[in-house]
């Protein structure tokens, strides 16, 4: 195994100076991690943004100006409820609820983003693009929703546009890199009706490095 990798990390080096060299291709493979500042806008949630961890893997493939990244994330957010909720969707909740308390609910969130990359400076590049969400877990600690009741769409979709900060991109070996993104759901979350309209929105910030 030991060899395995050290074999990938060295044609891996090779292939990604002789790109450089011959077609000013900048390929990298990094990972990445940091906080999500996280809220659902729509009538029965606190609209209020909650901090929460993400991270994950990347793989960027850039030329001078305009280059191509796909990630794969786990985020995790959490949105917590206001009291009229209850009055919204009391057919939904187990009996012997306290309207008058606020429940939370956790989630745990596979997302695929797949951005476009636009050079503004020397270190500094634009990135927007789509994303996938896939929820994979969801915590209701409060335990107020009947079984079997998903109260956010398993898969939804957003739009995401961000600021990235790449030290190093001269240097064969690792690079540091920083950033901030927004990130806004595209279509209606809410899962037990369709109104009113939940929409997800996220402040991502992140420190990485890659390679």
């Amino acid at each position: 195994m030991k060899r395995f990798l050290l074999s990938f990390l060295i044609a891996f080096t090779l292939t990604n100076l002789y790109s450089k060299e011959k077609f000013g291709i900048d390929l990298g493979v990094g990972m990445k991690g940091g906080l999500n500042f996280n809220k659902v806008t729509g009538k029965g949630f606190e609209e209020v943004f909650h901090t929460d961890p993400h991270a994950g893997f990347f793989v960027h493939l850039n030329k001078r100006l305009l280059g191509l990244q796909l990630e794969a994330l786990w985020t995790q957010s959490h949105i917590t409820t206001d009291t009229s909720f209850y009055g919204l969707y009391d057919q939904y909740l187990n009996q012997g609820i306290d309207s008058l308390n606020k429940a939370s609910f956790k989630f745990s969130t596979i997302s695929l983003p797949i951005l476009l990359n636009v050079k503004l400076a020397q270190f500094l590049w634009l990135q927007v693009g789509p994303q996938f969400n896939a929820n994979v877990s969801m915590a209701d600690k409060s335990k107020i929703v009947q079984s079997g009741k998903n109260i956010i769409a398993q898969q939804n979709y957003s739009g995401v546009a961000g600021l990235w900060l790449q030290f190093g991109g001269k240097a064969p070996l690792l690079r540091f890199n920083m950033g901030v993104r927004y990130v806004a759901g595209i279509n209606n979350i809410n899962e037990l009706s369709y109104n009113p309209v939940w929409k997800n929105q996220m402040i991502q910030v992140h420190i990485g490095i890659s390679y």
